[in-house]
């Protein structure tokens, strides 16, 4: 049953990858908080577009929805690193963090750890890593459920959704600002 469950963590946190934008074509256009503003604007309007799709045709613009959505928030971290000068500093575990507070899991501030003055991340083999993941794919899975039953009654859930979703990569930007502006420390494993 455990191998089940860190082969959900290891997909899920490698689809999330999978979204991250390529490091040498990342472009900061602005201070974090402008592109947290132009990223949060652009996610409503995905949003807001999918949404309005009812029933059936509706139903098969969800998953392009939060995988359009998720690009634009990894595509914000990375801009964020990058103009803190932290670009080598990212990974799965900071990737994991970030998302994870935005998204309420409590647990996800386990991955780092402050140390002086500065922040220590851990490895994202952890068993405490592996359970951040699967509480923070759940949180996305039950806004696929969530959506899924919108996509009905569309003129009403359509703005709610995208602004969940503005929300979501607002939160997003505040805490990859938060990180980024301090000193990190990326734990090594050993063995």
């Amino acid at each position: 049953m455990a191998s089940e469950g860190y082969g959900f963590e290891r997909w899920f946190v490698e689809t999330m990858m999978g979204l991250a934008p390529d490091p040498e074509k990342i472009q900061v256009d602005g201070t974090p908080r402008d592109m947290t503003d132009f990223a949060s604007n652009k996610a409503f309007s995905v949003s807001f577009a999918s949404g309005m799709m009812p029933g059936p045709f509706g139903m098969a613009t969800i998953l392009p929805e939060l995988a359009a959505v998720t690009k634009i928030q990894m595509d914000l971290l990375y801009k964020i690193a990058k103009y803190h000068g932290k670009l080598d500093k990212v990974n799965r575990t900071l990737v994991l963090y970030v998302f994870g507070c935005a998204l309420g899991v409590t647990a996800g501030r386990l991955l780092v750890q402050r140390a002086g003055t500065r922040l220590v991340v851990k490895a994202l083999s952890t068993q405490a890593a592996q359970k951040i993941a699967a509480a923070v794919g759940a949180r996305i899975g039950s806004g696929f459920v969530q959506r899924s039953a919108g996509r009905w009654i569309c003129l009403a859930t359509a703005p709610v959704f995208a602004w969940l979703s503005k929300r979501m990569t607002e939160k997003i930007g505040g805490h990859a600002e938060e990180l980024f502006r301090q000193e990190i420390e990326i734990e090594r494993i050993e063995g």
